[in-house]
């Protein structure tokens, strides 16, 4: 195992952070560094997040896309299940500010030389994260693993940009749901 690994984590809703906070120091992982800003294609302190406080793992900067699929779960025949869960969990929602950044600015600001592993779960911004990567920074990652949502095309854009930075891309269709309207991939990528 290694003993120089770094974790470096990225929360913008501050309550969620909050809590990110509490189980890092309940755990006593030194190795986390913590940071209460997103990442995106642009750095913007003010940029607006849609936080579910009852599913604060989907808040999101593009809250639109839960409601299309939402409408959509609701469209399926047999769905009444699956609508109730939905109806609970996001019934509640609240606009914030947060501060984002693009991950090439916080690459400069902490001097990092190599990133082994970079885990991208950004509830639809997963393509805004690519962009905020300048092109001296895409040599210092050697993998990619995340949660990729295929909207309005943004899983081909996001297969060009890794493809064209030299990775292989291996998709996993995730069936979270027992219909075939939520194209979520578990998406990998490797030198």
């Amino acid at each position: 195992m290694q003993k120089n690994i770094q974790i470096y984590a990225f929360e913008p809703i501050a309550s969620t952070f909050a809590v990110l906070e509490d189980n890092i120091r309940l755990h006593s992982l030194e190795k986390v560094r913590l940071f209460n800003c997103g990442l995106s294609s642009e750095n913007n302190p003010d940029k607006i997040f849609t936080f579910y406080p009852n599913m604060a793992g989907n808040s999101t900067t593009k809250p639109n896309d839960i409601i299309a699929d939402t409408d959509e779960i609701k469209s399926q025949p047999d769905a009444e299940e699956i609508t109730d869960l939905f109806a609970d969990l996001f019934v509640e929602q609240t606009q914030v500010k947060c501060q984002v950044r693009t991950l090439s600015s916080l690459i400069d600001e902490l001097g990092i030389d190599t990133i082994d592993l970079l885990k991208i779960d950004v509830e639809g911004e997963e393509y805004e994260v690519l962009q905020g990567i300048e092109d001296k920074d895409w040599p210092k990652i050697k993998q990619i693993v995340g949660e990729f949502h295929d909207k309005k095309g943004r899983l081909e854009k996001v297969k060009t940009i890794l493809t064209h930075q030299g990775f292989h891309i291996i998709l996993e269709k995730r069936e979270l749901l027992p219909s075939n309207f939520v194209d979520t991939y578990t998406l990998y990528a490797i030198r």
